[in-house]
């Protein structure tokens, strides 16, 4: 097997915890999933310390791996090791629709997200708005910080953008095909 390191990044609802579980399905490799590390934190310093020290933990007993999340301020510890990063650019009305659809899910107890924290619940409060507006906003405030990050990339590493399902279905023909 070829040697897989890679990264999921983009916002929240774009499609990188459910590409991550399609590859592993294939492919059987280890996988993070930021979001089961950072939602059972109190969201504070400690908690970024718990983020930052999984992830190396993770990458050290690792050879090949996929992290699923975002996390900007943690990507200097990822970017360095990734051979593979995909970023998921979908139009944000998609991923409002999808974070609002999968929230409704869990509510009705029609879903359970292996991709995150068993002690996280989401709730209809003022905090959840913030959330819908941060993931409004997230091209908007996040693709600089993420573009900064990707343009200290190793050489070597492939960087595939998915910006709808045309490309999510071209990447995984060409992956497969490896």
């Amino acid at each position: 097997m070829e040697n897989h390191r890679i990264l999921m990044l983009g916002c929240s609802g774009s499609g990188k915890s459910t590409l991550t579980r399609e590859l592993i399905k294939s492919f059987k490799l280890p996988v993070l999933h930021l979001d089961r590390i950072w939602h059972t934190t109190n969201y504070d310093d400690e908690g970024v310390q718990l983020l930052r020290q999984t992830q190396i933990n993770f990458i050290n007993h690792n050879e090949n791996f996929i992290i699923d999340g975002n996390y900007s301020g943690t990507m200097d510890l990822r970017i360095p090791y990734a051979n593979l990063i995909i970023w998921f650019r979908v139009p944000r009305c998609v991923s409002m629709y999808r974070v609002i659809k999968r929230t409704v899910k869990g509510k009705l107890g029609l879903e359970k997200r292996s991709d995150m924290a068993d002690e996280f619940k989401e709730k209809f409060d003022r905090e959840y708005f913030d959330f819908l507006k941060f993931v409004w906003n997230f091209e908007r405030d996040n693709t600089p910080k993420l573009e900064a990050a990707l343009a200290k990339r190793n050489p070597d590493c492939k960087l595939v953008i998915i910006k709808n399902k045309k490309d999510k279905a071209a990447f995984l023909k060409e992956f497969e095909m490896k």
